[in-house]
């Protein structure tokens, strides 16, 4: 009585320290929320401040377009005049000419270049907030697989520090002759598997850590801490239709308003090709000195391509095939966008209909119970095969329900995603 009291205190004097050294955060960590985590996306992601330039730069095709042709200007003087004998001469008797040319161009073009930059920046736009859309995506499914993992995590070091406390202490009980040597070997056994598969999940959480950190561009020395509240507000997705959804869906996708303005940009294209099937105009006035058949000469010149040969066939019917072409490429992707939908809410559904039929005070009692049998195992009150069973049972139930409340959160997420809106974000 008196070796198992003392091992009873030993083991409360552990599970306290232990409960504190837990809960203490070190220097190099980041306690993060997921709407902390996402304005540091806005703020620091690469990729997206990048395609922020893209923005930029396709705008700058609209001032290009708007800009009209620099009028051509070209003057032409006596190198050498024999009959004065001087060179490069401006004087009465010496000949020199000008002429000054505008392009006019004719059948909207300048308009309809205008229309297409436009186009341009739209889809460069849309780009931006599919590439949001995307990386939004990728931060939450990585911030709840992290955050679920490293509760995991927890449950492996807190039964790896019992069953290290409790081998040490047996091993000076087997000294003395009072505990069996397989039961140490078992308890061991079960030690070491417990290591090989926190070392697997740990590698698994820096890959995951690494991961969210690179997209908000948190140094690789700190480590993240996400902070999960309460996820019982979330709307059920058995409240929304199929249909409203996908309404939705097709409101908000941003990859669907590229397929589209990609068909009225292609338009835009063959608008063009046809006006450029007419010639454009050049406008010019020139002046001639003393070369023409009178002192100083002026005229004014129109000049025009006959299209009799080039009327642009080739292109006109290559921005055809293009148009027809994006309007195919439109379709597929709402048929995507259609079957994406649906298995994201099928998928959200399942999640959904399987965290409702656990009972919420199941994990704790859960947890409780198993405090009660580390502490009656201690005592010998419970054998090592009832013991072994019931500790892989908890942490099988343990690992196998933060998985499921991951998955829920990642199908909702993902829902989010499909539907291009934040219905079910936290």
């Amino acid at each position: 009585m008196t070796n198992r009291l003392a091992l009873f205190l030993l083991l409360m004097l552990y599970e306290t320290f232990c409960g504190s050294s837990i809960s203490a955060q070190s220097k190099d960590s980041l306690q993060l929320t997921l709407s902390q985590a996402e304005q540091l996306l806005l703020q620091k992601n690469i990729p997206l401040l990048a395609q922020r330039y893209n923005i930029d730069s396709a705008k700058a095709g609209i001032i290009t377009a708007k800009l009209y042709d620099n009028p051509q200007v070209t003057f032409e003087n006596t190198l050498y005049n024999h009959t004065t004998q001087k060179w490069f001469d401006f004087g009465y008797d010496s000949e020199n000419t000008l002429q000054v040319q505008q392009l006019v161009k004719l059948a909207g073009k300048r308009n309809k270049e205008i229309q297409m930059a436009r186009s341009g920046v739209k889809m460069s736009e849309f780009q931006f907030f599919d590439l949001l859309r995307t990386l939004r995506f990728s931060l939450a499914d990585n911030f709840y697989d992290l955050y679920y993992k490293q509760q995991s995590l927890q449950t492996y070091s807190s039964q790896i520090a019992f069953l290290q406390t409790v081998v040490k202490v047996f091993e000076q009980q087997k000294a003395m002759g009072n505990i069996a040597p397989k039961e140490i070997i078992r308890l061991k056994s079960l030690l070491y598997d417990l290591q090989h598969d926190e070392l697997q999940l740990r590698l698994d959480v820096q890959q995951t850590q690494s991961d969210l950190a690179l997209l908000i561009r948190i140094p690789a020395t700190v480590t993240i801490v996400p902070e999960l509240p309460g996820t019982e507000h979330l709307p059920l997705v058995a409240q929304y239709s199929y249909q409203t959804l996908l309404d939705t869906a097709m409101e908000n996708r941003y990859d669907l308003k590229i397929a589209k303005e990609n068909v009225n940009y292609s338009n835009l294209n063959l608008r063009l090709q046809k006006a450029n099937a007419v010639p454009d105009l050049t406008v010019g006035f020139s002046y001639d000195k003393q070369g023409n058949f009178e002192r100083n000469y002026n005229g004014l010149n129109v000049s025009m391509p006959l299209p009799f040969f080039n009327r642009n066939q080739g292109n006109i019917k290559m921005a055809k095939a293009v148009l027809e072409s994006s309007k195919l490429q439109l379709e597929g992707q709402q048929d995507q966008l259609q079957h994406e939908v649906m298995n994201s809410m099928k998928e959200a559904l399942q999640t959904e209909k399987l965290i409702g039929d656990f009972d919420p005070g199941f994990e704790n009692d859960y947890t409780t119970m198993m405090k009660e049998i580390e502490k009656n195992y201690s005592l010998h009150n419970i054998g090592l095969l009832e013991f072994i069973d019931l500790y892989d049972a908890y942490r099988s139930n343990v690992l196998k329900m933060n998985e499921l409340k991951y998955n829920r959160l990642s199908a909702l997420e993902k829902l989010n995603y499909t539907t291009g809106s934040q219905i079910f974000h936290l």
